[in-house]
């Protein structure tokens, strides 16, 4: 009895390590399809894709072969002579031009209903060209701002100090759209209407100023003036006065320091970058007003109002 049942347990045991070897082996098979199934989908994406880029890139290509108008390349430069004034560049190409077909630039600014026209200079090869002369007014970009914390406790600044107005209706004038036509015999071809904003030209030379005003629960104050370069040039911030008022009447002038700044760790902080302090004192703000002249290592001077009543 024993004899038969040890024949069923081993008989048992050999079964069953044939069904586990069998079922690990179609496991392992499952496995490798799987595998190979994956890196089929792979290759199909990575086919899709490639195809999908291919397409776009003969499209953009075929864009470009059928536009008769290149790029427009614009490029502002000031007048050697006169700072006031700066020269805007526009230059294109037309492609297939016709002998005698008349080349026009139109433009309007943004307050404008209508358009101007100017014919473009041909010089060759079909390429024109168009230079503009505009009025620019040169001087940093300003940015102040007012803490009072007698009676605001978060850190917000209570009152940004006006003049943003002003600067954006003096870059709205600078801002315009263009679009180039060539009329031939009776037909007439256009392109799409663009839109131009010349730069600020104040910021390629003088840069920003930044300035804080921090008014305690006292009425105590004080002051900073960060000054910042846009682009890279020689001229920098020399001097800083602050101008005190009373009823219209100058009281004093006062000249703020300017102090060494460094990141944290003591590392030194970047060359293109000054800052000018007051220290708070107990002098008390009972001003009417407060004007910060600012003269920068080409002598130029600015001014702005920082505070009023």
């Amino acid at each position: 009895m024993v004899k038969y049942f040890k024949i069923i347990v081993v008989g048992g045991l050999c079964a069953s390590l044939v069904f586990n070897y069998v079922l690990f082996t179609k496991l392992d098979d499952i496995d490798n399809k799987m595998n190979n199934l994956s890196n089929y989908q792979q290759q199909v994406v990575n086919t899709v894709n490639a195809q999908v880029s291919q397409i776009n890139n003969t499209i953009n290509q075929i864009k470009e072969d059928q536009s008769w108008l290149s790029e427009i390349n614009v490029e502002t430069t000031m007048d050697d002579v006169d700072k006031s004034k700066a020269m805007v560049n526009f230059e294109w190409q037309v492609k297939e031009l016709q002998n005698d077909s008349d080349v026009l630039f139109n433009y309007k600014k943004n307050e404008e209903k209508e358009y101007d026209s100017i014919k473009a200079l041909n010089m060759g090869n079909g390429f024109f060209r168009v230079v503009m002369p505009i009025e620019v007014t040169l001087e940093p970009v300003w940015n102040s701002y007012i803490f009072d914390r007698g009676s605001h406790s978060n850190q917000e600044p209570v009152r940004v100090v006006e003049g943003s107005k002003e600067s954006y209706e003096r870059l709205n004038q600078l801002s315009f759209y263009y679009y180039i036509s060539v009329s031939h015999d009776n037909m007439i071809k256009s392109a799409e209407i663009n839109t131009v904003r010349i730069e600020d030209m104040g910021a390629r030379y003088y840069g920003y100023l930044e300035v804080r005003t921090d008014i305690d629960k006292n009425n105590n104050y004080n002051i900073s003036l960060t000054s910042g370069k846009m682009y890279d040039n020689s001229i920098f911030l020399k001097e800083v006065n602050l101008e005190k008022f009373r009823n219209g009447q100058l009281v004093e002038t006062e000249k703020i320091e300017e102090r060494s700044i460094a990141y944290e760790g003591g590392m030194p902080a970047r060359e293109d970058i000054n800052e000018f302090y007051k220290q708070t004192s107990e002098e008390k703000l009972d001003y009417s007003s407060l004007v910060l002249k600012v003269i920068y290592s080409d002598g130029s001077v600015f001014e702005r109002e920082i505070y009023s009543e």
